[in-house]
This record gives structure tokens, sequence and C-alpha cells, in this order.
């Protein structure tokens, strides 16, 4: 017998934009996080428009917003309104994470291989990945983007250079995919033009930073390892590249539960900071984590 399930679900915001210049970019509402076994089906969720599953063979939902477990896998499901806008979200894995692909993995020991060469020496404007993203940006440019994307494309992730909406059409098959781009904006609108943002972190996602007072794309970085700690909050492994020139490991716990987004970066306990040769363990002031983008799922 199919088991019914109360919503017990996260909802945080993944943008709150602060900034004019940004007015034009369509910012998804607010997600519901599930996580569902087979078999398992929600009560309805409340919401004024058409509810569809963007991958009806791993959960289904039905006019009412109840939603239901069918198979393992990820899907994002979403009402939408008479006009055509997206006003409720519900972000759904039925059963266990699977591993990352091959090509990730690889990129994740790429970019940590490139933190181990560089031993914390500071790059110039004009580098390896400034170079790869523009060969003729001599006098440089914030390269934190440029970093993610070299080391995922040298590991064999095909890279999508469309960004904008009419040229990016949704990719809802959870295969590989990456930007090339090295803005920050950019790199957020390539993935939410294709339905890959997400509020669940993963190992080889980019990760999406805002600034409190500031843009909401202000960095990105890559995940490395993920702990989920069961409460809503997950550890997170990072490598990074441009912070003070650099490239930096990160290791802090990320609150997917924080009352204010700008506080849902929290630093790991004194006793667990093992590691301190690797990882830098207090993370950028006055930083915090809007959203990820999905490489795969």
């Amino acid at each position: 017998m199919k088991r019914k399930i109360a919503l017990t679900f996260i909802i945080i915001y993944l943008l709150t934009l602060t900034v004019p210049i940004y007015a034009a970019l369509e910012i998804p509402p607010r997600p519901i996080i599930l996580e569902l076994s087979v078999g398992q089906y929600t009560v309805p969720i409340k919401a004024n428009g058409t509810w569809k599953s963007k991958h009806p063979e791993i959960a289904t939902v039905s006019q009412d917003g109840v939603i239901t477990a069918l198979q393992n896998g990820y899907t994002l499901i979403e009402c939408i309104n008479a006009k055509g806008k997206t006003v409720m979200r519900a972000e759904v894995q039925v059963g266990p994470v699977p591993e990352p692909p091959t090509e990730i993995k690889n990129a994740i020991q790429s970019a940590i291989l490139e933190w181990q060469s560089a031993a914390n020496e500071a790059f110039p404007r004009f580098n390896k990945f400034t170079e790869w993203y523009n060969p003729k940006a001599y006098k440089g440019f914030g390269w934190c983007g440029a970093f993610v994307g070299y080391n995922l494309e040298n590991a064999g992730v095909t890279m999508n250079k469309e960004f904008k909406e009419k040229k990016a059409p949704p990719l809802m098959d959870g295969s590989l995919f990456a930007v090339r781009q090295a803005s920050q904006t950019k790199l957020f609108e390539g993935f939410l033009n294709r339905d890959r943002l997400s509020s669940i972190p993963r190992p080889g996602y980019y990760i999406i930073y805002g600034k409190k007072g500031s843009t909401p794309y202000t960095h990105v970085g890559m995940v490395t390892a993920v702990t989920s700690r069961e409460d809503g909050s997950f550890i997170l492994e990072t490598v990074e590249g441009n912070l003070n020139s650099r490239i930096r490991r990160y290791n802090y716990i990320y609150n997917a539960l924080a009352d204010r987004k700008e506080k849902n970066i929290i630093s790991l306990p004194e006793e667990q900071r093992t590691q301190s040769d690797i990882f830098m363990y207090d993370y950028v002031k006055d930083f915090y984590i809007n959203c990820f983008g999905q490489t795969w799922y």
C-alpha cells in the first residue's frame, strides 16, 4: 500500500534581486525540497495553476498538487498559472542520490590538482584560466567562473556557449551540462534557462554565491564533496578560484533552513576543523549561497 506523508519540507528563496540591472532575469519562486521513497505520496500542495512533472516516470503530480514517487531519480515539479508564470516549484529526490558521473569525478580531481599545484601562490590577471575562456583577454578578468569551466571541460564535460533563453531550451534529461561562460551572471542565466538550478548541493555542481548588500551573483565555485546532516543542512567541501587571486578550498556548513539566506553559511565547530593544511574554515564575510548549478543529476 502506498504511504502518505505530510509535507515536511525546506522552503528557501533562491534569489532576492537587489540590483536593478538584473531585473530582466526571471527568478524562480522559492522551492519545496522533498526526499521521498518509491510509493510515497504527499498531501495536496496548494497553488493556483496547472501542475506538471518534468519526469513523470519518476514522480507524478495531480492537479490538486499531490506528488507521488514512482521510481528512483530526481525531478522538478512546477505549478504554472494562466499567464505562463511558475508559481510553485518542488525539487523531488526519490530514493538514494546516485554517484556522480566519471567525468564529474575527474573534473573535481582536476580542480583539486590545480589547487595543489598552485601551492597558495597568487595568479596574475592573465592566466591559464582566463586564457581558456578568452585567449586575447591579456588584461585578465575575474576568473572564478573560468576556473570551474576549465576543469569541467578538461574532464570531458561538453560546454554550451548559449545562455540566453531563446537559444537555450530546457535540458531535462539529467545529462552532463555546463555553460561555457566566465561571467557569474551569464552562468546563472544559462543554468536557469535549462531548468538546472537547484537548492540541493551535489559533488561537481557550481555554487552561485551572492554578497550581502551587493549583487546576487558575486562569485562561483565548485562543490567537491557533500555530507548531509539530515536536519536540512549539509557539510560542503569546495574548491574555488580567484579569491585573493588564489585557488582555495573551503569546508563549512550550508544551512538550507536558514531564516535568512544571508546567514546560510555556518562555520564548522572547532573540534571538526582537523585539516587546516587543506581547508579554510571561515568563509568570505557577507557571502551567502543563492543556489547550485546542476552539472548532472
